[in-house]
């Protein structure tokens, strides 16, 4: 409910909602009473049914969906269309198509642009290389020890079944991949999000209304804005082994597993010391002054780490809800591991009031901009372009960041 509080912010108020999990649709319920609330799988229902469901005759002004993302998620195994979750997004499509909303919104994770439509596992690929972008040069696409990438395995191929499937229902569209610090939340969060309009040009996405100094922008929201005050008294959390705890204790504000002495690197990470990737999120432990990273489902993991700044602990329940925007009167339901998911998978409220704000009588106001867009050639295959950038871009800073770190820890 995370972008739906979003949406309420901005005067745009749910009339009806679809969730199959039965905790989930409690914590609905329980903050919500009023909410129409079908308790089904969205495979099973029909745009005739979903209006006739609504509490509300008429017009439907805007339809919302974030099918599930693990099928894309670079914590996933990255099955992508293949996996019956990332179909969904299909269901999704179809309802849009038979309910035919002025306006609607399809929300995921930003992986989902550089995903393929068909996975194959990286010690099945040639020169078994993790990226799956190093495979658009032909000279690694190739060789004795596996058959060449075919198109529908290659980067990005998920995305552009996608937007064809998209197109199909004859809505002007705009899409690109948000980081909601840019938006207000305490937090570095990457979504992909597409907007569509039925009669008209789609406004575009929203500006960055957040940003570093001498951006000309608000300052970036901090973890000590969001949860200093909760410090002696977070509320429950989760713990960490003794193992873990044991490199957590090493590990500095602001720092990752790169923080420890060498020497224990391997111990700490095990099997995965030697996997592919930047392990970012490896014993992370947040800083105050900075946006969280990504709010997970799984704060106590030692690969997707949210320790506190200065206590030996993962964030609590209430701290994550804090960084993702929920007020503190909102009630989860479900056993401790339960809520941190419902925490993690949701939408951070400040975003969801940025893309809703486009579709208010004061959002029209922008359409100009995407004009000026498009006339600087932003189309589809720019946007994509545009897209991939800011995601790569954000892997980018943290391996900055992580060099920093060890710079610092040189001396150099």
């Amino acid at each position: 409910m995370g972008l739906d509080l979003g949406l309420e912010s901005v005067g745009i108020h749910p009339t009806l909602a679809v969730e199959v999990n039965p905790v989930f649709c409690e914590t609905i319920r329980l903050n919500r009473p009023g909410l129409h609330l079908l308790q089904r799988d969205v495979a099973t229902l029909s745009g005739t049914e979903l209006r006739r469901e609504r509490d509300h005759a008429g017009e439907v002004h805007l339809m919302v969906g974030g099918p599930p993302c693990q099928s894309f998620s670079s914590g996933g195994k990255r099955a992508a269309l293949s996996d019956p979750r990332g179909n969904l997004i299909y269901e999704y499509l179809r309802l849009i198509k038979e309910v035919r909303p002025r306006f609607f919104i399809l929300e995921n994770v930003a992986n989902i642009v550089t995903a393929a439509l068909r996975h194959r596992p990286i010690a099945e690929r040639p020169g078994k290389h993790w990226s799956l972008k190093r495979y658009s040069d032909p000279s690694l696409n190739g060789g004795d020890d596996a058959p060449p990438l075919e198109p529908d395995e290659m980067a990005s191929s998920a995305i552009r079944a996608i937007l064809q499937d998209v197109d199909s229902l004859r809505y002007s569209t705009f899409f690109g991949v948000l980081n909601a610090a840019d938006y207000g939340a305490a937090q570095r969060r990457l979504r992909f999000v597409l907007l569509g309009s039925r009669d008209g040009e789609c406004p575009p996405l929203p500006a960055p209304t957040h940003g570093r100094p001498g951006s000309g922008l608000r300052p970036f929201a901090t973890v000590q804005d969001a949860i200093a005050d909760l410090e002696a008294d977070p509320g429950p959390h989760s713990e960490y082994t003794e193992r873990v705890r044991r490199f957590f204790a090493l590990v500095p504000e602001g720092g990752t597993w790169r923080s420890l002495p060498p020497e224990l690197h391997r111990e700490a990470l095990g099997n995965s010391f030697s996997a592919g990737g930047g392990k970012t999120g490896f014993y992370r432990r947040l800083a105050w002054g900075e946006p969280s990273p990504t709010i997970t489902g799984r704060a106590n993991r030692k690969g997707s780490a949210l320790c506190h700044p200065s206590a030996i602990r993962p964030l609590s329940v209430r701290e994550c809800a804090r960084i993702q925007g929920f007020p503190d009167e909102w009630v989860f339901a479900g056993a401790m591991n339960q809520q941190y998911m419902q925490v993690g998978n949701a939408v951070p409220v400040a975003l969801g009031a940025a893309v809703g704000s486009v579709f208010t009588p004061e959002g029209h106001r922008v359409e100009e901009r995407r004009s000026a867009l498009l006339q600087s050639g932003a189309e589809r295959e720019a946007m994509l372009a545009e897209a991939i950038q800011t995601l790569r871009a954000s892997g980018r800073n943290r391996s900055a960041q992580a060099r920093e770190e060890r710079q610092l820890k040189l001396g150099i």
